[in-house]
């Protein structure tokens, strides 16, 4: 697992907090989507860090990388290591197995991006966090996310679920496309 700096731990706790802010309702917070979006937001600051030139590319649209294949692990790698940090026990078993449509997100990548990029590049400023450093509190956030919801979501459920956010931030053109 990467070695995290505490300005990296604690814009995780706020990512977290700002995703329960950002789409909590009376009813309280959908665990899939809080999940997904954590994932979905460290992918999508993978991704920047790329600084791929996006020319005719439209937000939402599926770029396929090396960089992704190959930076996209190390977030998975966090996810687990805080999830055991933490004391969630992970069934091997159910890993690897996409979520069913039972425990989709509420909200489509680009609605998620949307809603929360502006206040995670604020908060990662503040703590001096450039891209990568900013996706890797990005997959803490979820792994918090995941304690959180432990209750309620599955935590190995909770754990494909980021998994899966994890490459659909860090192959899909974020909106706005370049900042």
């Amino acid at each position: 697992m990467a070695s995290l700096t505490q300005e990296q731990v604690e814009a995780a706790h706020e990512f977290a907090d700002s995703i329960v802010d950002a789409l909590g309702t009376e009813r309280g917070v959908h665990a899939e989507t809080a999940v997904a979006a954590a994932a979905r937001m460290a992918g999508t600051f993978l991704f920047r860090s790329f600084d791929f030139p996006m020319t005719n590319v439209r937000p939402g649209q599926v770029v396929l990388s090396e960089q992704a294949n190959e930076q996209g692990p190390a977030l998975i790698q966090i996810l687990g290591g805080v999830l055991a940090h933490i004391g969630i026990d992970l069934n091997k078993d159910a890993l690897g197995k996409p979520p069913g449509p039972e425990h989709q997100p509420n909200l489509e990548f680009l609605e998620t991006q949307r809603r929360l990029e502006p206040q995670h590049r604020a908060i990662a400023t503040r703590h001096g966090l450039a891209f990568r450093a900013a996706a890797e509190a990005g997959a803490v956030a979820a792994a918090l996310l995941i304690g959180r919801c432990a209750q309620v979501l599955d935590p190995g459920v909770a754990f494909g679920i980021a998994v899966y956010g994890f490459i659909e931030g860090s192959k899909t053109a974020p909106d706005p496309v370049v900042l």
